[in-house]
């Protein structure tokens, strides 16, 4: 029987926190430091997001449609009437647009599209694919045409983070070769990365990058960016999934109270949590005046979405009960196997 690998409930959880968090600054009032806090989580979160995403990822025809395509069309229509009703009159109703946070699912469609591609047993070709997705990523930012629609920059900014985990996690021998490292050589390599992802998060802060850089959703030049600022931000958010997912990893193989349980169910807080903010952002806004505020409202959304119950009930809606009924019609048909052979 296959144990839970609780390390990555406890990760999910600490990155769909800094989610809701940072959705959450982008309307708070206020806060000393804003900015450094918002970079700083902008400038990892999400590809470390994808990562993740991409080590589970599999080739899954029904889960691809019921889990990724009809959650899409209806979220998208759910987002869209929402932000209607809450006065963003500019809004209509179209599916080549991910609405806001929506890029997010869109852009797990294509990589699942991909997969058959990326899906090759040769090391050279992990390696060349991985290559050039990050060349991709950089030259994505010249293309002035490039933007919102089809999230067709945020896909290619962000293939390589989803790629990467989708070969981490078929690698097994890279992350043993680290378990049975000396203790020693571990902590020197962990101090070592940590260090130099926090001078990477120096140097990003420190050249005065845009905010919209790090959605990966523009090209350079409506942002008065460049590629060397990609190319930073990108290094920083390898030295960060290095420390989460090798580094951290290892330590988090126990549940922890409440932070697992919640981390077990990120699907319905990231999917939720943007109406509760598009409300505030247009109807309460003075409710996130201070960081206490904001913290309040950031641990309320996290304990109310990321409940069971609601988690079971957005599995379910997203995909849950296809598996269901999938497993029930294997079980069925075992079933006749043995009954037809007089067992």
């Amino acid at each position: 029987m296959k144990t839970r690998e609780y390390q990555y409930d406890n990760l999910r959880f600490l990155l769909i926190a800094l989610v809701v968090l940072g959705h959450l600054l982008e309307i708070a009032g206020g806060i000393p430091g804003r900015k450094i806090l918002y970079d700083v989580i902008y400038s990892f979160h999400m590809p470390a997001f994808l990562f993740l995403s991409g080590m589970f990822a599999r080739l899954d025809r029904g889960r691809f449609l019921f889990g990724l395509c009809l959650p899409y069309l209806a979220l998208q229509v759910l987002y869209l009437s929402w932000a209607r009703l809450l006065g963003e009159q500019q809004t209509q109703l179209e599916f080549a647009r991910p609405y806001w946070l929506l890029w997010y699912l869109f852009a797990l469609m294509v990589y699942h599209v991909l997969l058959p591609i990326y899906d090759t047993p040769s090391r050279q070709g992990q390696v060349l694919l991985v290559a050039g997705s990050f060349a991709l990523a950089l030259l994505a930012g010249f293309d002035r045409t490039i933007g919102y629609p089809w999230s067709a920059s945020r896909v290619l900014v962000f293939q390589p983070w989803f790629l990467m985990g989708f070969y981490f996690r078929r690698q097994p021998e890279l992350l043993r070769r680290w378990q049975t490292a000396s203790p020693v050589r571990r902590r020197t390599v962990g101090a070592v990365v940590a260090a130099l992802w926090l001078l990477l998060e120096w140097l990003l802060l420190r050249c005065r990058m845009p905010e919209k850089m790090l959605y990966g959703a523009q090209d350079y030049y409506s942002l008065n960016g460049s590629w060397p600022q990609r190319l930073l931000s990108c290094s920083c958010a390898a030295a960060a999934i290095f420390l989460l997912f090798v580094v951290a990893a290892d330590k988090l193989r126990r549940p922890i109270p409440l932070v697992t349980r919640l981390g077990q169910n990120t699907l319905s807080v990231y999917l939720l949590h943007g109406l509760f903010v598009l409300w505030l952002r247009h109807r309460r806004p003075e409710m996130l005046r201070g960081m206490p505020a904001v913290l309040l409202v950031w641990a309320a959304l996290l304990v109310l979405l990321g409940s069971p119950w609601v988690g079971k009930g957005v599995r379910f809606v997203c995909g849950g009960w296809y598996v269901q009924l999938r497993n029930s019609q294997i079980a069925r048909r075992a079933g006749e196997k043995l009954a037809s052979r007089g067992c």
